[in-house]
C-alpha cells in the first residue's frame, strides 16, 4: 500500500496531504471497524494480516448504509464520530468480558512476501497502463466514461436518494454502491473525487481483490501457498489463446482486467473484493452445516452489497448455491441441505429486492441471444472494416469460448474427479465460476456487458483453482517435487508462446480465412485438453501414478502464459506518453463547472447547450456528462445516455439502448436550448420559474447567442476558453 501511495504522488501527480488523508482515512474508517466486526462475527483467521484485509474489504460494506442513512437525514458530519464508537465498543466489550480472543500475528512467510509480488505488479500496471495517461491534472482526456461515474458519486456526495444528474428528475437505477463508498471518502477526507477515482479509491480496490483473492484461498485451504496461486491467477491468468490476433474470440481475458478495467469499470472494481469475504462466508457456513444467527446476519449484508455492487455478481452465485444444495440433497446431507436452503432462500432475496431497489425492475437491455452476443458481436470487432462473417463462423467461435473454459478450468475438473463433486462448498465455487461463463456465453446486451458475468466470476476461479491444487498436490512438498511441478507449468507456458510466435499476430486478410484459421486453434486446444483429460482419466483408475499433479501444473503453465507479458508491460514495458487533451471537455470547460460548484447551492440546478461528446452533428453520441460530473449539481438536460429507457417511457430497443438515443420530452429540450440560442424575459423565464435553473454553462462550440444572454443577464460570472457561466437566480 505504501508503494502504491508513494507512486500515486510521482506518477498520478496525487498531493501529500491527500495521501495522507486517504491512508487515514481507510485505517480509521474502513480497516479498523471491519476487522473488528470480521473477527467477532466470523472466526479469527491463519494470522492478523487475513483478518485486516478481509475486514477492510468488510470496512467497505459496512461504511454503506452509515453515509447513506447519514445523508438521507443531512447529517454527514456525525460520520467523523463512526471510528470512535467502534473504538468505545471494543472498549467496553473487552472491559466486561476482561480478555481478548487470540491474536496470531506472525512472521511473513516466503509465499506471503511472492503475493506481495503480484499485488506490486498490479500497482505497477496501474502506474504504466493508467496514470501515465490520465494523471489527475489531465481532466479534459478523460476515459469516455469516467465523467458518467464521476457524475453519479457527486449526486450523492449531496444527494439521497439520488438520480441521474445530467438529466433532471431521472431517478438513479444503477449498480450505485461503489459511488457511496467515493462520496463517504470524500465526506471524511474532502478529496476532490476526481482524485479518489483517479488515483486512490480504485487502486485500493485493486490492492484488496488480490490481497482478497490470498486471504481468501489460504483461510479456505489452510496452506499459505495456495494464496499466491490464487492471487497469481486472478492477476495473471488468462484462457489460453494460441493465436495472437484471436483474443476477441476467445472469452474475455482474465489478465488485466482487475487493473485497467477496475478503472473503467468501479462498479467491477468494487464487486472483486467484496465477493472474497461472500466466498469465505458462504463456504464456511457450508462447511459447517448449520448456520448462525450472526455470521447468516452478516452474510446477508454482504451479498446485498454485492447485488448492488454489480447487477451480474449475484446471479451467479444464486446458480453455485442452488447447484450446491442439489448436490447435498442427492447426497441425502440433511443437515447441509438445511443450511444451503437458507443461504439460497436468502441469496434469490436479496436478488429481488435489489432488482427494485437499485435497479427498478429492469434488465437494462440484457437479453438471450447466442450469435449477438459470443458470435456476431465480438467476431465483427475481429474483421477488417467491410468484411463479415463466414457462415460456418458461429459455431466455430462458440466451440471456442468452450475450449478455452474448459482449458481454465483443467484443474478443477481434475478435482471434481477425485471427489470434489461430493463435497457442496467445492460444488459452490465452480458452479459460480461456470455460471459466469455459461451467462456470458448465452446473454447479449447492446454495449457486450455481458462480459461482466465472467469476468466477475473470475474471482471464484482464481481461489477455486487455489483450492483445487490444495486437494491435488501432497500437503508437503519435496524440493525434488517442487522442482517438477514448476517445470511442467514452465512447459505450458512455453507451449502457448511457442503456438503464438510461430502462427503470429496477423489477422486474416478477409472473413473466407476466419474460420479455417481458428478451426486450426480448436484443434490444437483440442488435442492439448485430450492430453489433459487421458491423463485425469488413467489417474482416476490407477490412484499410484502421480501424473496427474503434472499435468494440472502443464495446464496451470498454460493459463498463466500470459504472466511473462504482464510482467514485463507492468516493468519495462514501453513508456506511455500523457495522452493529448480531446475534445470531450473544451478548453475552459473544467474550470467553468468547478467555478459553478464553488459558487452554488448543492440544490442549485444548471441548464446547458453542451449535449453531445465533441462537436454537435446529427444524431451525436450523447454520452456527455462531465458538467455534472466537475460541478457536482444536477443539470436540467446535459447528455442522456446511459439511461433505462424504459424509466422514461421509450421501448427497449437497440437504438434507446445505445448512446444515440432521441431526447424522450423534445419540448423540454426546445425550452432548454431556446434560453441560450434564442434569449429572451420569455426563453429565460421558462427555465428560471417552470424548471427552476439556476446557472447557464454556455458552451461556444454550440449554437448560442452570447450577445442576447448579455442583454438579459449581464456579464458572465465566468468566462474562460469556450465557456460562459451565468447567474439566473
Amino acid at each position: 500500500m505504501g508503494v502504491t501511495l508513494v507512486l500515486a504522488m510521482a506518477v498520478a501527480g496525487v498531493a501529500l496531504g491527500d495521501v495522507l488523508l486517504f491512508t487515514g482515512y481507510v485505517l480509521a474508517f474502513l480497516t479498523f471497524p471491519g476487522t473488528v466486526v470480521w473477527r467477532a462475527v466470523a472466526r479469527p483467521g491463519p494470522s492478523l494480516g487475513n483478518d485486516l484485509v478481509l475486514g477492510t474489504i468488510l470496512g467497505l460494506v459496512l461504511e454503506a448504509p452509515l453515509y447513506v442513512l447519514l445523508r438521507l437525514i443531512d447529517l454527514t458530519q456525525l460520520i467523523y464520530g463512526y471510528p470512535v464508537a467502534v473504538l468505545v465498543g471494543v472498549v467496553v466489550v473487552v472491559w466486561r468480558r476482561r480478555r481478548v480472543g487470540p491474536v496470531v500475528i506472525g512472521r511473513a512467510s516466503v509465499w506471503s512476501w511472492v503475493g506481495a509480488a503480484v499485488a506490486g505488479v498490479q500497482v505497477l500496471l496501474v502506474t504504466n497502463q493508467v496514470w501515465t495517461q490520465r494523471p489527475v491534472d489531465a481532466l479534459r482526456a478523460p476515459y469516455v466514461d469516467e465523467p458518467f461515474h464521476l457524475a453519479i458519486a457527486g449526486d450523492l456526495l449531496h444527494h439521497f436518494p439520488a438520480q441521474m444528474p445530467w438529466v433532471d428528475g431521472t431517478p438513479l437505477f444503477y449498480h450505485w454502491l461503489v459511488y457511496v463508498h467515493l462520496a463517504s471518502a470524500a465526506t471524511v477526507t474532502h478529496i476532490e473525487l476526481i482524485v479518489l477515482m483517479r488515483s486512490l479509491s480504485i487502486a485500493l480496490l485493486v490492492l484488496l481483490a488480490a490481497g482478497g483473492a490470498y486471504a481468501a484461498a489460504t483461510r479456505l485451504t489452510g496452506r499459505k501457498w495456495t494464496g499466491f496461486v490464487a492471487a497469481l491467477v486472478l492477476a495473471m491468468g488468462a484462457t489460453p489463446d494460441f493465436f495472437g490476433w484471436t483474443s476477441l474470440v476467445s472469452p474475455a481475458q482474465l489478465a488485466f482486467d482487475s487493473v485497467t478495467r477496475a478503472f473503467d469499470s468501479p462498479t467491477h472494481a468494487l464487486v472483486m473484493p467484496l465477493q472474497m469475504v461472500l466466498m469465505v462466508l458462504v463456504v464456511e457456513m457450508i462447511r459447517r452445516e448449520q448456520w448462525r444467527w450472526g455470521p447468516w446476519l452478516l452474510t446477508v449484508v454482504v451479498m446485498v452489497a454485492v447485488a448492488g455492487a454489480k447487477s451480474s455478481a449475484l446471479p451467479t452465485i444464486v446458480a453455485g448455491l442452488f447447484l450446491a444444495l442439489v448436490i447435498a440433497a442427492v447426497l441425502r446431507r440433511t443437515r447441509m441441505v438445511r443450511t444451503l436452503g437458507v443461504l439460497l432462500g436468502s441469496a434469490v432475496a436479496v436478488f429481488l429486492v435489489a432488482q427494485q431497489l437499485f435497479y427498478g425492475g429492469g434488465t437494462r437491455a440484457t437479453g438471450i441471444d447466442l450469435n449477438g452476443s459470443t458470435v456476431q458481436r465480438l467476431g465483427i470487432l475481429m474483421l477488417p472494416e467491410g468484411e463479415t462473417l463466414p457462415g460456418s463462423a458461429p459455431l466455430s467461435i462458440w466451440i471456442s469460448f468452450t475450449v478455452g473454459l474448459l482449458l481454465v478450468a483443467v484443474p478443477v475438473i481434475a478435482a471434481l474427479a477425485r471427489g470434489g463433486w461430493r463435497r457442496p462448498d467445492f460444488v459452490f465455487l465452480a458452479g459460480t465460476w461456470a455460471a459466469g461463463a455459461g451467462a456470458f456465453m448465452v446473454l447479449s446486451h447492446p454495449a457486450l456487458s455481458q462480459a461482466y458475468f465472467l469476468l466477475g466470476a473470475g474471482g471464484f476461479l482464481a481461489v477455486l483453482i487455489a483450492v483445487s491444487l490444495s486437494d491435488i498436490f501432497p500437503v508437503d512438498l519435496s524440493l525434488r517435487d517442487g522442482l517438477r511441478i514448476a517445470g511442467c507449468a514452465a512447459l505450458g507456458c512455453l507451449a502457448v508462446v511457442i503456438a503464438r510466435l510461430v502462427v503470429g499476430d496477423d489477422m486474416p486478410a478477409d472473413g473466407s480465412a476466419f474460420t479455417p484459421t481458428l478451426l486450426t486453434q480448436l484443434v490444437v486446444g483440442l488435442l492439448v485438453l485430450a492430453v489433459a483429460l487421458a491423463a485425469v482419466l488413467v489417474y482416476a483408475k490407477r490412484s499410484t501414478i502421480a501424473v496427474l499433479p503434472a499435468v494440472v501444473a502443464l495446464m496451470l503453465g498454460v493459463v498463466l502464459a500470459g504472466a511473462p507479458q504482464t510482467i514485463a508491460l507492468a516493468t519495462v514495458g514501453p513508456a506511455v506518453p500523457r495522452a493529448a487533451d480531446t475534445d470531450i471537455i473544451g478548453p475552459g470547460g473544467v474550470a467553468a463547472a468547478r467555478f459553478v460548484r464553488e459558487h452554488s447551492q448543492t440544490d442549485d440546478l444548471i441548464a446547458t447547450n453542451a449535449h453531445c461528446i465533441g462537436l454537435p452533428v446529427l444524431d451525436c453520441d450523447r454520452r456527455n456528462f462531465w458538467i455534472a460530473a466537475y460541478a457536482e449539481r444536477r443539470v436540467l438536460v446535459e447528455g442522456w445516455a446511459y439511461i433505462d429507457p424504459l424509466v422514461v417511457g421509450l421501448p427497449s430497443t437497440d437504438l434507446n439502448n445505445s448512446a444515440y438515443l432521441p431526447f424522450w420530452d423534445p419540448q423540454l429540450l426546445a425550452a432548454n436550448d431556446a434560453a441560450i440560442t434564442q434569449p429572451s424575459p420569455a426563453t429565460l423565464a421558462t427555465l428560471r420559474d417552470e424548471h427552476e435553473v439556476d446557472w447557464l454553462v454556455v458552451d461556444r462550440r454550440y449554437g448560442a447567442d452570447l450577445r442576447g444572454l448579455r442583454r438579459e443577464l449581464g456579464q458572465p460570472r465566468f468566462k474562460g476558453g469556450l465557456y460562459s457561466v451565468f447567474d439566473l437566480r
